[in-house]
């Protein structure tokens, strides 16, 4: 229906820039966690997180130097602008464990996991990342089961209300994640015309897509089939056109028989560089005007509320009620000087439909640029 794409055209210019950093740190956040990433940050009781300790007596230290090893060598490979750089990267990391595991086997890794556990094998799952086997033999046991399930608990009385309330909080929780995660990755790009829009046609057909992977996902009861930031990884080596999308498609296709290879990667290689992708991300900042508080104090709040509250949605929702709120605010002064008290929401409205009335031709590749034009800029032009 383009709901989506007028909704996130209705965001505040602030709000809109900050989206990319803050998906950015949200990453760096998951990167320095130790259940998917290097562990760097453990809970604390009097800070709420800390430093974990780098000591040789701390028995995780080990997995922690690795991924900073890793951390220290994609960012040169960045640098130096070498191609595949996270995936050298991942490479690095994940050979290092495997042949650590192999010399020395389960009873003697240093790179044991979870963390926490230190180094006790009797401990609950705990296991070191090496490939047990080559092929493995997928299973399809429960696809389409929860689809039918989920029809019970929808008419069940006694399990209507909590369901439904569920669905409503999983479709504006994806809405907001997913179109907050296009957008970012698309500025990353270099995809965003000088308005900072997406082309209406394009951005409409990439949400159609995200909207039918989502719902067939849901019905084949599979873990939830969204729109990842992860795809900065792609971006950051020229990926533009999809053909990199259908490619890693392709990839996970071809892994399925190879599962035990590749769910044997360790967190340790896989963490620095969702660190080094929310650095790529936080560029959007360039973009924001740091001067006009009516801006960027909303852009702030929505940056920092991502990793604060652990969600992209909620982080657009903070930004977008404090934007707001500043307007409603200001509308009183705003009567007293003669000004328009809604000068600013007309604004935004009036621009929702501009970049639609021009044609594709007009937006060459030579005018998207990652640096996005200031609010002035914006509306100073026809």
């Amino acid at each position: 229906t383009g709901l989506r794409t007028l909704m996130i055209r209705l965001f505040p210019e602030g709000v809109k820039e900050s989206i990319g950093a803050g998906v950015g740190l949200f990453l760096c956040f998951i990167a320095f966690q130790s259940s998917e990433g290097m562990g760097l940050s453990v809970a604390d009781p009097a800070t709420l997180v800390t430093l974990n300790s780098l000591s040789p007596s701390n028995y995780d230290s080990a997995k922690l130097w690795l991924s900073i090893a890793v951390l220290c060598v994609t960012a040169t490979l960045f640098a130096a602008k070498v191609p595949g750089a996270p995936l050298m990267g991942i490479l690095f990391g994940t050979a290092v464990c495997w042949i650590e595991g192999f010399c020395r086997g389960t009873e003697h890794s240093v790179f044991g996991y979870p963390f926490g556990t230190n180094g006790d094998r009797s401990a609950e799952d705990f296991k070191i990342y090496v490939p047990t086997s080559i092929i493995g033999s997928p299973s399809l046991d429960g696809l389409s089961g929860a689809l039918w399930e989920g029809f019970g608990a929808a008419s069940d009385p006694a399990t209507a209300a909590t369901f439904w309330t569920a669905v409503a909080t999983f479709c504006y929780t994806d809405l907001l994640d997913s179109s907050g995660t296009f957008f970012a990755v698309a500025k990353v790009a270099g995809l965003t015309d000088r308005r900072g829009n997406l082309p209406l046609a394009r951005q409409n057909m990439a949400y159609l897509a995200d909207a039918i992977a989502a719902l067939f996902g849901s019905m084949l009861g599979v873990s939830t089939v969204a729109t990842f930031a992860e795809s900065t990884a792609g971006v950051a080596d020229g990926a533009k056109t999809g053909l990199a999308s259908l490619t890693t498609g392709v990839c996970f296709l071809l892994a399925i028989p190879i599962a035990p290879v590749v769910s044997a990667v360790p967190p340790l290689a896989s963490g620095p560089i969702l660190c080094l992708l929310g650095a790529l991300m936080c560029s959007s900042v360039r973009g924001i005007d740091w001067d006009d508080f009516q801006e960027s104090m909303p852009a702030f709040v929505a940056m920092v509320t991502m990793p604060y509250t652990f969600s992209i949605g909620y982080g657009i929702i903070a930004g977008l009620i404090l934007w707001i709120a500043i307007q409603i605010l200001l509308a009183p002064l705003r009567i007293c000087r003669k000004e328009d008290p809604f000068v600013k929401f007309k604004a935004l409205w009036a621009g929702v439909f501009v970049e639609g009335m021009e044609s594709d031709s007009e937006i060459s590749l030579s005018e998207m640029d990652t640096d996005l034009p200031s609010t002035s800029e914006g509306q100073s032009e026809p």
